[in-house]
């Protein structure tokens, strides 16, 4: 049997893009964005992908339709969670250029996508894309719920800026 010359590293990603959780934040991540990169842009879709809190942050969605447009972004496949709030997730949205598989961390992500996990709404929301947002600036809903844990998370503090 030959192998498939064709086979290429973001085959791999995609297989490996596969095989996460169903309810993986990296999967929230990439629904978002393609629901914002459709032809047609559905605000009524894209609602139910974020905290109810932010909506009106996102207003039609454009702005950060324009963003994802205006970028060639790829969606990290790990989920970083704050050590003191499990239920905040930030995934790193690196441009798509470049080695997809690294064995260290990418550090030249362009943005973070902010997600609380809401089991109330059904799992995570996106929270905002930019800078991550520290989990007391969050609306957390689920303190006491244990929010699903997945293979590869990468526990993490945010720095407090200096004074």
């Amino acid at each position: 049997m030959e192998a498939d010359e064709g086979w290429t590293e973001r085959d791999d990603v995609e297989v490996m893009f596969a095989a996460l959780d169903e309810d993986h934040p990296a999967r929230a991540v990439a629904a978002f964005a393609a629901l914002l990169l459709a032809d047609e842009l559905r605000s009524d879709l894209l609602a139910g992908f974020v905290t109810p809190e932010s909506l009106d942050d996102w207003a039609d969605f454009s702005g950060v339709r324009d963003y994802f447009m205006d970028r060639a972004l790829a969606a990290s496949m790990t989920a970083l969670r704050h050590r003191d709030a499990p239920d905040v997730a930030y995934v790193k949205l690196v441009p798509e250029v470049g080695p997809l598989l690294t064995d260290t961390p990418r550090r030249d992500q362009v943005a973070f996508a902010t997600l609380v996990w809401r089991p109330e709404l059904g799992g995570w929301r996106v929270h905002d894309v930019g800078g991550p947002i520290p989990p007391a600036q969050l609306p957390r809903t689920s303190s006491r719920a244990t929010p699903p844990s997945y293979a590869g998370d990468q526990h993490i503090t945010l720095e407090r800026p200096a004074q």
